[in-house]
């Protein structure tokens, strides 16, 4: 009879703690109770989760696709070669080298291009004359830009500002490289920095946190990169670590309730049917649109701050009977544009991936596109080279194309004048919710990391007290 209270008295506790979930509609195992609810499994929040378990709070990652690792997606050809698509390098800094470290995943520095890269304007379908500026050049560039990223330390640990805003920082790229003649690094950053189009026009508020300390440090002294060409190995190794109980995979969340000194608590799609999440904590590790939060309870704060982004398209993919040779990379280059930088949405790259016979293809966009705009796109680009380099001209097949939409979320420049990122980094702690991710600092995963680590991970444990 006492074990028959008890389980009542608990019940109608947990009810309360939930307004309008009630536990009892659903079976004991679809209750799920942790101290932190982590939404999004992607490079942020799978950190975020693992170091969260490491002091010794209990978490479970909700996560859309069927693995972690969000934008680090490998792919394992047929005759067992692994290829990376979207992250796939890693700036030398102490916590990459101890995250892979700890799950004894060996990195090893970025292979120098095997072969030279062949030119092309992807819009005219032909082969072009280029040459970017030379390595001393280059190099001369970028330690100037160096010096002006150091007048601004803080912004490698967010987006700490001092207000009124720098006018530097608001400066397009384009007008900002005249200002301190940086022409010969321009280039490269096109390469290096893809997903931000159209770069020229990117305040340098985004280009010195994309572009950043670490960043320059591997440019010129390589990027690390797994052994195996195996991005994927990391998080495989830190869903073993959390465990299968731990992280929910093809699920998203449908309800939410985060009602202020209540627990917060989310019913969950999952294959197996809904399940009730009840935690002390939430941190939210998806795109803070308003569309990816549809689920969420959001405040009247959230709703404008969220509903102020803008976003570029960033896509990958891999084709198979191209026509293309195995060590063949296809720069895209327009040489009657400003710096040879094209015109997108568009082609980057396309490049064999010897021994698979597979070709890549990295393709970006100032506004996001649906998969089936970009496939086109792509295709009629593939065909235009193959014509001009008198190739078998087949039609590729897709083995796959991933969209990292929306891709370098941000916002006017009138908006940063109005501490929009004060503002937005104020929501932290509110209604039992912390965020984390690109849109908080920015699109690399070796800061973000950091990020986490010296920002989000103290105020989590320090509201779990």
């Amino acid at each position: 009879m006492w074990a028959v209270l008890a389980i009542s008295l608990a019940g109608a506790v947990a009810a309360t703690s939930c307004p309008g979930f009630d536990p009892h509609d659903y079976k004991p195992e679809s209750v799920i109770r942790r101290d932190v609810a982590v939404i999004g499994g992607g490079s942020s929040g799978t950190y975020t989760a693992v170091r969260l378990h490491d002091h010794g709070k209990s978490v479970v990652v909700v996560e859309k696709e069927a693995q972690l690792g969000g934008h680090a997606e490998t792919y394992t050809a047929p005759n067992g070669y692994a290829i990376n698509l979207g992250v796939v390098v890693f700036t030398q800094i102490q916590i990459v080298k101890d995250y892979f470290g700890r799950f004894n995943i060996t990195l090893t520095g970025l292979p120098q291009e095997g072969s030279v890269p062949t030119f092309v304007d992807f819009a005219a379908g032909k082969k072009v004359d280029f040459a970017p500026p030379l390595p001393k050049a280059q190099s001369e560039a970028l330690a100037k830009y160096r010096e002006q990223l150091n007048k601004y330390p803080s912004l490698q640990h967010g987006f700490n500002m001092t207000y009124p805003v720098h006018p530097d920082l608001l400066l397009p790229f384009k007008d900002f490289v005249k200002k301190y003649s940086l022409d010969a690094m321009v280039f490269t950053t096109y390469l290096y920095n893809q997903g931000f189009a159209p770069i020229l026009d990117l305040p340098m508020l985004y280009m010195f946190k994309y572009l950043n300390a670490g960043e320059l440090d591997s440019l010129q002294g390589g990027f690390l990169t797994t052994k195996n060409h195996d991005t994927g190995a990391l998080y495989r190794a830190a869903a073993s670590f959390l465990g299968s109980s731990n992280v929910l995979l093809k699920s998203s969340p449908i309800k939410m309730s985060r009602s202020s000194g209540k627990d917060v608590c989310i019913v969950v799609q999952t294959p197996t049917g809904k399940k009730l999440i009840v935690a002390k904590k939430l941190v939210s590790a998806i795109p803070p649109t308003l569309d990816a939060l549809s689920s969420y309870d959001l405040s009247t704060q959230e709703k404008t701050l969220f509903g102020q982004w803008t976003s570029d398209g960033y896509y990958t993919g891999i084709l198979n009977n191209t026509g293309l040779n195995d060590t063949s990379m296809f720069i895209n280059v327009q040489p009657n544009k400003p710096y040879g930088v094209p015109h997108l949405p568009g082609l980057y790259t396309v490049r064999g991936s010897p021994p698979t016979g597979l070709t890549q293809v990295y393709y970006g966009s100032p506004t996001v596109l649906s998969i089936e705009e970009v496939k086109a796109d792509i295709e009629k680009s593939i065909a235009r080279l193959q014509k001009d380099l008198g190739v078998r001209q087949a039609k590729p097949e897709w083995v796959l194309l991933k969209s990292h939409a929306p891709f370098n979320l941000g916002v006017s420049n009138e908006q940063i004048k109005d501490k929009f990122y004060e503002k937005l980094y104020a929501l932290n702690g509110k209604q039992n919710t912390f965020y984390n991710g690109a849109a908080f600092h920015t699109q690399d995963s070796s800061v973000l990391w950091e990020f986490t680590e010296e920002y989000l991970l103290p105020i989590v444990l320090a509201s779990l007290k």
